[in-house]
């Protein structure tokens, strides 16, 4: 100890040293008197700088020196004993305090990298006299040592504690003891808020709150109502306005842990915990601007969430307002973060560890707050209540059936109640809703879905001033044919007359009323076709159970192959429309028929279609021609002879790229037919 206080009391260079500074008892000697360890002035700088060097070495070799811990080892440990060793950290801990400034003080000079490694030497130092004590002892001089003065003493003591607790695995129930006697003191420096020192008091009040989360990790299931009042503590912190952002992060992730240890003796705190932990979520601001406070409040609110969930009802709704605007915060960083990986949790949690009579409730009234809003909210939001109906039992979904259906019948009106907004935006929202409305859907029985089928098909066709909700009812019925596949033919019956209907209503070579009274009509009509012409291809290409009639077939083909001339949206949208949809949709439609009877009028409907007067539609119809053709094999060598003709007139065609097509069309038939044509022409 007394070498430490001496090398404290040196200068820190030889031109600080003050020759006539009465305090430096050693250098206000006499230059002649002897008993002077070492003379300042009658060396040099780098001498100066080796003694410390040596000296603190010489410490460090010696503590960890066989023959001397054999002596401490064989000396009973006494009272007297315990409180050298206290000193002794103490002191040591005071001249790495001196050494830590030094090196700040000298970081762009050339001695630098001397005091960087003195530094070192001290913390090696610390580590020999720390591994000297014997953990019965350790844990008292810790406790000491956390009622120092010095604030950077204290804050030393705890990273000891730390270190200890983290390393060891095997505790006496006596060491457990004494170690819970230092919560109380821990929970002191949490609360202690002076002003003065205030960064340094931030640091050891955040290193207090992770001493408290490693004890109650270590020892809080064993001993719980010890960290009662540290979940109390906590909670008046992140409740307070004025509280620093770091030390309210180490408090969230303190609430996390002791929270999940608790277990049931949490729930009284709750009432206190929740509203504050929801209010931190609140502020997105602070929260985005520091991402491990982030991290921490939804760290937090996941141990809640995972160890109560059955508590949550009260504060359920605020929850899932809060998750579901987590979720477009957290997007931009990367679905691989943390951050993520965590809000993805607590979504599973509100979805599968809730019973459907507390969550659908609170779901439907959160839409109701996020529609209008928020409503880049709804994604997740739909996300949660999906994975949710994906979990529920059997008997849970027949009883919930008609809440759950009230609940689709309202919010598929988003498309109808936001007519006017960007038709894509909409679209990627409607597509959530969609798809949540299928996940219940594939677990409904034939029975319990045709009389919900029914009922979203009457409520797309009621009011004449909704015809939004077709848009949405002719998406929602390609979206079930692309699930349900040839069993949807069961239901789709009702469907054939509307859907030609709606192809003849938007088909403005045939109307010049605008189907939708809105701005975007056109977009609006595009989609409309798209999604009907889709759902139609998918019902042909499932139809193994001769669903497509002569009746229904008749009632179909004229106005699929009218579509062929409807150039709606213009030039790029027709042709893109035509390729994508409508030609699929057609040739599927010639194989679902399977009847030469039928055959022949389709192929001849689509042969007029080569002699109009656009060159755009006339193409279109080489382009059906040949994919029906390809779809038929060679069954189609019957309607041969009565395609010769329009063919050799269009070889002739004013339009070249027609001509061209054509060409290559003839070239395509010979190979599906496996026959020369050209004698033909």
């Amino acid at each position: 100890m007394k070498i430490i206080q001496y090398l404290t009391e040196l200068p820190e260079n030889k031109e600080d040293d003050p020759g006539t500074k009465k305090s430096r008892t050693c250098k206000t000697k006499p230059k002649n008197q002897d008993g002077q360890l070492f003379n300042v002035e009658s060396h040099s700088d780098k001498q100066l700088r080796h003694f410390k060097f040596l000296s603190v070495s010489f410490m460090s070799q010696l503590l960890s020196s066989q023959s001397f811990v054999k002596k401490i080892v064989e000396y009973e440990e006494t009272e007297e004993l315990q409180e050298l060793e206290q000193r002794l950290l103490e002191e040591v801990l005071h001249y790495i305090n001196t050494v830590a400034s030094s090196v700040e003080g000298n970081m762009d000079k050339p001695t630098a990298k001397f005091w960087r490694v003195l530094l070192s030497k001290c913390y090696d130092m610390l580590d020999k006299v720390n591994a000297l004590l014997p953990t019965e002892t350790f844990i008292p001089v810790i406790g000491g040592l956390m009622m120092n003065q010095l604030p950077s003493v204290r804050r030393k003591a705890m990273d000891l504690l730390n270190n200890k607790v983290q390393q060891r695995t095997k505790w006496q129930k006596s060491q457990i003891l004494q170690l819970l006697e230092l919560v109380p003191e821990l929970i002191a420096i949490v609360k202690c808020r002076k002003k003065e020192e205030e960064e340094e008091q931030a640091i050891n009040r955040q290193t207090a709150l992770f001493s408290l989360k490693l004890l109650c990790k270590g020892f809080g299931t064993e001993n719980p109502a010890t960290f009662v009042p540290v979940l109390k503590t906590a909670i008046d912190l992140i409740s307070s306005e004025k509280e620093e952002k770091n030390v309210m992060g180490s408090a969230l992730l303190c609430i996390a842990e002791v929270t999940c240890t608790l277990k049931a003796q949490a729930i009284p705190q709750l009432p206190r915990l929740m509203p504050a932990l929801l209010k931190t979520l609140k502020s997105k601001k602070e929260l985005v601007s520091n991402e491990i406070y982030l991290l921490s409040a939804v760290t937090a609110l996941l141990k809640v969430a995972e160890t109560l969930p059955h508590f949550l009802s009260p504060y359920l709704l605020e929850c899932l307002l809060q998750v579901v605007h987590l979720e477009k915060i957290v997007a931009e960083f990367g679905p691989s973060s943390q951050i993520s990986v965590r809000v993805a949790s607590l979504k599973t949690i509100l979805a599968t560890r809730l019973a459907p009579r507390i969550l659908l409730p609170a779901v439907t009234k959160c839409y109701s707050e996020v529609v209008h809003t928020r409503k880049n909210c709804l994604g997740p939001l739909m996300n949660i209540l999906k994975e949710h109906i994906a979990g529920m039992e059997k008997e849970h979904l027949i009883s919930h059936q008609p809440e759950l259906t009230a609940f689709f019948m309202k919010v598929l009106d988003f498309r109808t109640e936001h007519a006017e907004d960007d038709l894509e935006e909409i679209g990627k929202i409607e597509a959530y809703i969609i798809d949540c409305l299928i996940s219940m859907v594939m677990k409904l029985s034939e029975a319990s879905f045709r009389p919900l089928f029914f009922k979203l098909f009457d409520w797309s066709k009621t009011e004449a001033t909704l015809k939004d909700r077709l848009l949405t009812f002719h998406r929602i019925a390609d979206c079930i044919a692309d699930k349900l596949k040839g069993l949807f033919t069961l239901f789709a019956g009702h469907l054939v007359k509307p859907f030609a209907e709606t192809l003849n209503q938007v088909n403005i070579s045939k109307t010049d009323e605008a189907f939708f009274d809105s701005d975007n009509n056109t977009e609006k009509s595009c989609l409309l076709l798209q999604f009907t012409m889709d759902c139609l291809h998918k019902l042909f290409l499932f139809d193994t159970q001769k669903f497509l009639s002569k009746e229904r077939a008749e009632t179909l083909m004229q106005p699929l192959v009218d579509q062929l001339e409807n150039v709606l949206g213009g030039d790029e949208k027709f042709q893109e429309r035509v390729t994508a949809h409508l030609i699929p949709c057609i040739a599927q439609f010639s194989v679902a028929m399977a009847d030469d009877s039928l055959w022949k009028p389709l192929n001849y409907q689509i042969l007029l279609k080569t002699r109009h007067s656009s060159p755009k539609v006339r193409f279109a119809a080489l382009l059906a021609l040949i994919e029906v053709a390809q779809k038929l094999k060679e069954n189609y060598l019957v309607l041969l002879p009565e395609s010769i003709p329009f063919l050799a007139e269009l070889m002739e065609d004013e339009c070249e790229e027609v001509e061209q097509q054509c060409q290559k069309t003839i070239q395509q038939l010979e190979v599906i037919l496996g026959e020369p044509l050209q004698s033909y022409f």
